[in-house]
């Protein structure tokens, strides 16, 4: 097996794109990072390559800073081979990396090898069930309005979305970046919220990265007082439907693990489980308090 990097993005998705699009809500990552640089030129910190054997690939990434290295394979059985030569690779080349996004069984091995030459530890942040749907199942929706949010609400969502990243990603966001995006967001009408039958504005949820085929939901926030209600099933329903019919093949949308009750609630509507993904954090060893 060797590893074969790639120039750029473009000759990494000549040779990978249509194999990559078979499951393009899994492999998402590494394509969306592939089409926000296609301009960029040979760089250690925009890295695109396979490890591959033959004419099998075993395994594609992308190192681009500053996101975590994604490793995405299609491979089933026994990848500790292909992966221990990728971790041997960027230990040799000292490529740093802030962390790794991939399969369980893929940032196990990872991490282990890695460790060996580069000196850091890994931290677990979150792992996630990839959910897709192509077809909304007919579901019995809570009384209320699915609709665009407004300008109006802004601050509201800028607050909901800093809760988001606290809740469901673990991280803290800058209420002046987080007040950017939301506006963005609104202003490209990508920000939904879900009205109750007295008029509150009960959860959220944005379709935000648009794939080749599908498109990714996320920011899916409902306040603590509102939930178990149905109220987020309902935004996703109409979000999910109204999506569809607009022309995407799919909709996808990563749901915590620790939280099953959200995602039965996603299966009801429509969505399966179509892979996993565990994020991991790289500390250098000499941060380590």
């Amino acid at each position: 097996m060797i590893v074969k990097e790639y120039n750029n993005a473009q000759a990494f998705l000549d040779d990978n794109e249509a194999t990559l699009l078979e499951q393009e809500a899994v492999s998402q990552l590494i394509l969306y990072n592939a089409y926000q640089n296609l301009t960029v030129i040979g760089c250690r910190s925009c890295l695109f390559g396979t490890v591959q054997e033959e004419e099998k690939n075993w395994l594609y990434f992308c190192n681009v800073a500053p996101y975590k290295l994604a490793i995405y394979s299609a491979v089933q059985e026994d990848l500790s081979e292909a992966v221990s030569i990728l971790a041997e690779y960027l230990g040799n080349n000292h490529i740093v990396i802030s962390g790794i996004n991939a399969r369980y069984d893929i940032c196990q091995e990872f991490m282990e090898q890695y460790k060996k030459r580069i000196p850091c530890t890994f931290a677990l942040k979150m792992g996630v069930d990839i959910m897709e749907i192509r077809e909304v199942n007919d579901i019995k929706v809570v009384e209320g309005l699915h609709r665009l949010a407004t300008s109006y609400e802004d601050k509201m969502i800028t607050d909901w979305m800093i809760q988001y990243h606290i809740e469901a990603l673990d991280s803290e966001m800058d209420y002046e970046a987080a007040l950017k995006k939301a506006d963005q967001l609104i202003k490209e009408g990508r920000i939904y919220v879900y009205e109750n039958a007295e008029q509150n504005i009960v959860s959220m949820a944005a379709a935000a990265r648009e794939l080749v085929h599908g498109i990714a939901i996320t920011y899916l926030f409902t306040p603590e007082e509102f939930r178990g209600k149905g109220y987020a099933a309902s935004n996703i329903y109409y979000l999910s439907k109204e999506l569809l019919e607009e022309g995407y093949a799919f909709c996808s949308l990563f749901v915590d693990k620790k939280n099953p009750v959200s995602a039965r609630a996603y299966e009801k509507v429509g969505y399966r489980v179509v892979g996993d993904n565990y994020e991991y954090i790289a500390i250098p060893e000499e941060t380590n308090a």
